[in-house]
């Protein structure tokens, strides 16, 4: 656009300019509704099962009515089922739901924010979807910029942290002439243009938009949010352990019937060919029961509630979970890649220190003297465009919004600024700003370009005596050991008309602390097995000095890469260096998503931190995205838990939850799969010992479908430990059934079944406890079943010999345990006619208690023994 030419497009020009180019508005994803997220639910392997099991015993129940004397099938089993695939696919469905209906509103909010546009001559303020090609928008200190564009008037300071990740602004100003607008332009760092999703911090300009809506480099970012993610490792775990189940159900069932008919045919009196169908009949009954109850049903829900269940728990430590599969992987996690600002520091620019003349660190400003205190006073306060506002400080950019800050702490602030009788603001080729009074001025600067000029310098003593060179050596050599504390310096300066320019009066030392808890939480997490990767758009030196104090570098064999120097290296090369990899600076918008990428394929389980519209990428690609609470509302949409106060401690908290839920799956396996091995056991024994099935269908309904759901909310709240971090995290290729979990299945399956077998048989010692039939035996077997599995719910909750360990804080457990004893006890005396079960003895009720409790002892002896091959082994 020419400087001359009258400002702004007419209706008629806009309207021709919308016709060929499009609007502002960014391409929205269409919004998934409940019922598709629903629908969605049921590509989960274990649903699938599910309903299949579902449609064949909906089959035989019809198939029931036709053939009556060959089929059954009862309705309130195949009702349970139902139930239970609602209830693991509702709960985990209505959860992500409402997590998404919070990201569409603040997404819809975004779109709303308007800018100033001049049309027809005249300034309006419109909404910035609305923008076309050629307008020109008027943008002040604190505006978003809505295009990318060419400044045609003025010149300003902008902060790109949301596109590059770097903290520092950036100097804008209008080109000496004309430029190639046809051109796209991508660099950051360009003076005349400035692009979409920045925000202008200093200075009044006018930009003519050039590029609009997708075409824009942040409409580029977001489409590139459209790439499909990963499955979680515990969803690809969990899907080959369906399998591995499937294939136990399908032997123990076909071990069962082949047994069965071996035996039920050596008894037949009649092989007439009626009997020999009905025979099949049954056996084939008792082959998809068998494979029915092998599926564990509780294991769909038991995801589900304790995703739920974390959710809440942990948004009370400032963590917002999105996706509730994503809790469990973030367990799983063993390298993130963190941004720096905001989350390994904290996010605001502080002052720490001063440099006197003499090349001194002072810490207090009151140690300078009263003399110097006051000009260093008037140094940063006057020649300063931040304004103390309640006690915080606003406007201009985050460097002049540190000193006031500082002055506000030291109830400084109270500046007159009246006293000003012209002021020069900060030039990106001058490096400096200036206020002029009416007997001096004050200067801020780089100082590498004007500490050579100084030739006096003030000491605390208030005088004003010779910059020698031996001052200037201490000052550089303080100066050196300031910058490797990654901090940035900033020389204030006087001149008058005594001693001309310029009067040394100190160097202010500005940082991004690092935030308090970071050092311990690294430390946790690399204790854990999740080495932190700090990627960061500042230059190496500060980098790497912050990365030291974080504690992040460590080793001499931690390596840190520039963005250059990254391009440069090849994907192989590159995999081959990962493992050592610790920062990564001056990074650019995609090298977050090339290292998210590469570790990926070396089985890394990534995080990756990010809180502006260059992240998204990353982010959505990660195994597990964070984004940041005060991050762009693109970056949340793109991640699966936000950290809603930024910091990389939540993050370590989310790993420990995660490892909380692995561990609670894991518990309710073993509890689940115990139950289901014993059970196919003992069909698999029970035709040796002359018994067809040993437990009635609705017997099985009772401990498959209760025990499933009540034992998913009893083990749904265990609490979140600390020695979980100790662990190293579980690997993407490791089965979900550990050794361990092998060991406690088997040894309590075994222990069931063969105690089971011997009370089925044990005719005398049966007697002399009051059992004289058949239905009293079995209703004292079933009975036994369910004390042995309820208390082996307490082997189940703890590896070692502390039963009780923390079990005050997982109350649901000693509820949903207890009532499961009373219901079983109850229900043997008073629903008999429902469960086919038969009051028995006192000493046999005790008796079936007792032999129940002496799965504890069995248990502490299995750990025990192996513990001790352990260490033998070790």
């Amino acid at each position: 656009m020419e400087k001359d030419k009258i400002i702004g497009l007419t209706s008629a020009e806009a309207e021709e300019s919308k016709k060929k180019f499009g609007t502002n508005a960014l391409s929205v994803k269409e919004t998934e509704t409940f019922w598709d997220m629903y629908k969605d639910a049921f590509n989960d392997i274990w649903i699938k099962i599910l309903c299949a099991a579902c449609i064949l015993q909906l089959i035989i129940y019809v198939c029931s009515f036709i053939w009556p004397a060959y089929f059954h099938q009862d309705l309130i089993e195949i009702l349970g089922v139902v139930v239970a695939i609602f209830l693991a696919t509702f709960v985990g469905t209505l959860q992500n739901y409402k997590n998404n209906q919070q990201f569409n509103v603040l997404q819809a909010e975004a779109s709303k924010i308007k800018t100033k546009v001049y049309r027809d001559g005249r300034i309006h303020e419109m909404p910035i979807d609305d923008i076309v090609k050629g307008d020109v928008i008027l943008l002040q200190a604190g505006d978003q910029v809505p295009v990318d564009g060419v400044l045609v008037k003025g010149s300003c300071k902008v902060n790109q942290a949301s596109l590059n990740g770097e903290s520092r602004d950036e100097s804008k100003e209008t080109p000496d002439g004309p430029i190639d607008v046809n051109i796209k332009c991508e660099d950051f760092a360009n003076p005349n243009w400035i692009f979409r999703g920045s925000v202008v911090t200093s200075g009044e300009v006018l930009v003519e938009a050039e590029i609009i809506g997708d075409h824009t480099v942040l409409g580029g970012i977001s489409e590139a949010l459209g790439e499909t993610s990963k499955p979680s490792p515990s969803a690809e775990k969990m899907e080959i352990l369906a399998g591995q189940i499937g294939k136990l159900g399908v032997a123990g069932a076909a071990l069962a019937v082949a047994a069965n008919l071996v035996f039920e045919i050596m008894g037949m009196d009649n092989y007439a060919f009626a009997s020999m169908v009905a025979l099949a009949i049954q056996n084939v009954m008792l082959f998809v029961s068998i494979i029915i109850m092998a599926v564990p049903e509780g294991l769909p829900l038991m995801s589900a509630l304790v995703s739920s269940m974390n959710s809440g728990r942990m948004l009370k430590e400032h963590i917002l979970v999105r996706h509730s599969d994503s809790i469990e992987t973030a367990g799983y996690m063993n390298r993130l890649f963190s941004d720096k600002t905001g989350t390994i520091t904290e996010g605001v620019l502080s002052v720490v220190d001063w440099i006197s003349g003499d090349g001194k660190v002072v810490s207090n400003i009151d140690d300078l003297g009263y003399e110097l205190k006051k000009e260093l006073i008037n140094g940063i306060g006057l020649n300063n465009d931040a304004i103390s506002s309640d006690g915080k400080a606003i406007g201009s950019n985050g460097t002049d919004r540190a000193l006031m800050n500082y002055l506000i702490s030291l109830q400084e602030d109270s500046i007159d600024r009246s006293v000003i009788i012209e002021k020069e603001p900060f030039d990106s080729q001058k490096k400096f700003s200036k206020v002029i009074l009416q007997d001096c001025s004050y200067l801020k600067g780089a100082p590498d370009f004007f500490i050579d000029q100084c030739r006096y310098y003030m000491n605390a003593n208030g005088q004003v005596v010779p910059f020698t060179d031996a001052d200037r050596a201490a000052v550089d050599k303080t100066m050196h050991e300031q910058m490797a504390r990654s901090m940035r310096l900033l020389l204030i300066m006087k001149e008058d008309q005594e001693h001309g320019p310029y009067i040394y009066l100190g160097i202010v030392c500005i940082r991004d602390n690092v935030r308090s808890d970071v050092a311990q939480t690294v430390k946790t997490m690399k204790t854990a097995g999740c080495e932190v990767v700090m990627v960061t758009g500042d230059n190496a030196e500060t980098a790497t000095a912050i990365a030291k104090e974080a504690g992040i570098l460590q080793s001499p064999k931690d390596i840190v890469l520039t963005s250059d120097e990254l391009e440069k290296i090849d994907d192989e090369e590159l995999k081959k260096i990962l493992p050592d990899l610790r920062v990564v600076s001056r990074a650019k918008p995609m090298d977050k998503k090339r290292l998210v990428d590469l570790a990926q394929s070396l089985d890394y389980v990534v995080g990756m931190t990010g809180d502006g519209v260059n992240d998204s990428p990353a982010l959505k690609a990660a195994d597990v995205g964070f984004s940041m609470g005060d991050g762009t509302s693109v970056a949340k949409e793109a991640s699966d838990i936000v950290i809603v106060n930024n910091s990389l401690t939540s993050i370590s908290n989310a790993l420990k939850y995660g490892r909380t839920m692995t561990k609670s799956v894991q518990k309710f396996i073993i509890f689940q799969l115990t139950v289901n091995v014993a059970t196919i056991l003992m069909n698999i024994v029970a035709p040796f010992l002359g018994f067809t099935e040993p437990f009635t269908i609705v017997q099985i309904l009772w401990i498959n479908l209760i025990m499933d759901t009540l034992a998913a909310l009893a083990f749904g709240e265990e609490p979140a430990l600390d020695r979980y971090m100790k662990e190293k995290p579980i690997s993407r290729k490791a089965p979900v059934l550990t050794r361990y979990m092998i060991e406690s299945i088997a040894t309590a399956a075994i222990y069931i079944t063969i105690v089971s077998s011997i009370l089925l048989k044990a005719q005398s010692f049966l007697i002399s406890i009051g059992l004289n039939t058949e239905a009293e035996i079995r209703t004292f077997v079933f009975t036994f079943f369910i004390y042995a599995v309820i208390f082996n719910s307490l082997n189940t909750r703890s590896s070692g010999f502390n039963l009780f360990e923390h079990i005050s804080e997982n109350r649901k457990f000693m509820v949903v345990m207890t009532l499961i004893f009373v219901l079983q006890t109850v229900l043997i005396y008073f629903a008999g006619a429902i469960f086919n079960t038969v009051p028995i003895s006192m000493p046999a009720l005790f008796t079936a208690m007792g032999f129940g409790f002496l799965i504890i002892p069995v248990d502490m002896l299995k750990k025990l023994v192996v513990g001790s091959y352990k260490k033998i082994a070790h």
